[in-house]
């Protein structure tokens, strides 16, 4: 049921997202023909106009990932239409997770389309086989560096991105679920959760770091660095599971509020 859940879920934003990925895209092109011709004066403005308008869908892109992310979890399940998703046959913990996934999803792939708009006007011919040889250079330098040890150090750096944006996603999800407790101004209350969560988060964050002592592993000398792999893996997994228990945190309020305490009124 969870993948009929996300799959109407991604129906229903590729909506809104792909038109102005689209927009974008076709303005990126608008904007590389605009720069071979601006040199003449008559095409100035327009190539001005041209390159407001790619920034502006640019900076709406976010924006509209950011309030999709918020929009699709209030409406869908805690304003009136809540009635009807929570008398589907699923649990409440795979509405979260859907819409958490499909957000992410959307979150990787403006940040991949954006990339995209960028090659379209900025690269020219050869550009490509240009930064291919200099990415060659440089992960044969890191390959020198760290060995086998590269591929660990990459699924850290997968997991450490998947739980930036899962946390960064779920904290929005209990903070409204915490505001939606409150009989009336629940954006207020919704808001005030929010600060309260994340203060609380950093709070806890630092108490841990300064008990554990971790912060010791950034005097390492920068001579040494390089070759305490073994140190460096047992930091970063502590920060990933560290990042892991307030992410299940955020999802656990959330989850715990959609089950027991809600309320549609």
């Amino acid at each position: 049921m969870l993948s009929k859940l996300m799959k109407y879920e991604l129906k229903a934003t590729g909506r809104v997202f792909l038109p102005l990925y689209l927009a974008l895209l076709v303005f990126a092109l608008i904007n590389r023909f605009m720069l071979g011709v601006s040199a003449s004066h008559q095409w100035q403005t327009p190539a001005v106009i041209s390159m407001a308008v790619y920034i502006f869908i640019m900076a709406g892109i976010f924006v509209m990932t950011l309030i999709m992310t918020i929009q699709r979890f209030y409406k869908n399940l805690l304003s009136e239409e809540g009635y009807l998703m929570f008398t589907l046959p699923v649990k409440s913990w795979q509405h979260i997770v859907c819409k958490m996934l499909i957000s992410m999803f959307w979150l990787v792939f403006s940040f991949f389309v954006a990339m995209l708009s960028i090659i379209l006007i900025a690269f020219k011919a050869g550009d490509w086989q240009h930064i291919m040889r200099e990415l060659t250079q440089f992960f044969g330098t890191l390959w020198g560096y760290l060995g086998t040890s590269i591929y660990l150090y990459s699924l850290e750096a997968v997991i450490g991105i998947f739980l930036i944006l899962a946390s960064a996603i779920l904290i929005l999800y209990a903070s409204i679920a915490v505001g939606h407790l409150f009989n009336q101004h629940r954006i207020l209350a919704s808001f005030a959760a929010f600060i309260g969560l994340n203060t609380l988060t950093q709070i806890i964050s630092m108490a841990i770091g300064f008990a554990i002592g971790h912060g010791n592993v950034w005097n390492i000398p920068p001579g040494n660095f390089l070759t305490m792999h073994t140190e460096l893996h047992l930091f970063i997994a502590f920060i990933l599971l560290e990042s892991a228990l307030i992410t299940a945190a955020y999802f656990a309020i959330t989850n715990t509020i959609l089950k027991k305490r809600l309320n549609l009124e």
